[in-house]
């Protein structure tokens, strides 16, 4: 397991890197106003964290030999949207978080409209990206940028988020979809969009989006585990619909799906195995 930690922290490393050269090198407006801003997109993009969704790209990446800075914009481009939209669940008028990563909240530090400009501007800049870096083939920019919308708008993220700020009562179904698009989405799309770059053959690109979908449930379902008793259980876990015993099993269930949809990779990827057990082990 130290291993697996240590290989986890290389990837993570290099979309550190590459962040941080990203934002060193944007060309922008001047004005006082324009830095304050980036200044706040790069305290909440540059702050860390685990890079989940990055770190998988990279590795789905690596299963097809493609070196990591072909695959880095991408992956990039998924964070800053992860990250754009954890600035705006922090906000007052949604989840209203203090902290964030150890850190205080990016609209406690900038101000609530400077971190609301900021979530935008890093949103925006996702695309920016996936059209810079990869315009020598406009289709591939075109699946990307269509794969990333579906995933972050009202089909995926937003929607899930639309649905959990209303949500009362909901069935173990009615709870996995939630998570499937507030969640799950950017997670398979990390899978699903790195394939594609990988020049993957359609029957794998439809594999590793499942494992991705399957990869990121999982993790929900061990985090609601570690989080029982901490909040409230009633209708917004799996541990309230369905016990901690019986979350277990399902986490058990999910987890087999993601390997079984891995395992129909010829060249599978011992580490992204390993990420499977590290999540069912963590819960223990």
């Amino acid at each position: 397991m130290i291993q697996f930690e240590s290989e986890l922290k290389k990837r993570i490393e290099a979309v550190d890197e590459y962040i941080h050269r990203y934002f060193h090198s944007m060309d922008l407006p001047p004005g006082a106003a324009i830095l304050e801003l980036k200044e706040s997109m790069y305290y909440s993009a540059g702050s860390g964290g685990k890079r989940f969704r990055p770190v998988l790209s990279l590795l789905i990446g690596e299963l097809f030999s493609v070196p990591a800075n072909r695959i880095l914009p991408f992956a990039t481009a998924v964070e800053l949207i992860h990250t754009y939209s954890l600035i705006h669940d922090d906000l007052p008028c949604m989840d209203n978080d203090d902290f964030r990563r150890g850190k205080p909240t990016n609209h406690k530090v900038y101000g609530e409209t400077t971190a609301l400009l900021a979530g935008d501007a890093l949103l925006t800049e996702a695309f920016l990206l996936i059209a810079k870096e990869y315009k020598e083939n406009g289709f591939l920019a075109a699946q990307l940028c269509e794969l990333l919308s579906r995933a972050a708008g009202v089909r995926g993220m937003v929607g899930g988020q639309a649905i959990d700020l209303k949500a009362k009562n909901l069935s173990v179904e009615e709870l996995t979809h939630l998570h499937n698009l507030k969640t799950g989405r950017m997670i398979q799309v990390a899978a699903e969009g790195a394939a594609i770059v990988a020049g993957a053959s359609p029957k794998e690109i439809e594999s590793l989006a499942k494992f991705g979908e399957f990869l990121g449930l999982a993790f929900q379902v061990a985090d609601d585990i570690l989080d029982h008793g901490e909040k409230d259980q009633e209708a917004r876990s799996f541990t309230g619909l369905l016990g901690v015993e019986g979350t277990k099993t399902y986490l058990q269930e999910i987890s087999e799906k993601a390997l079984k949809e891995l395992h129909k990779i010829p060249n599978r990827s011992v580490i992204l195995e390993h990420m499977i057990e590290f999540n069912r082990q963590r819960q223990k």
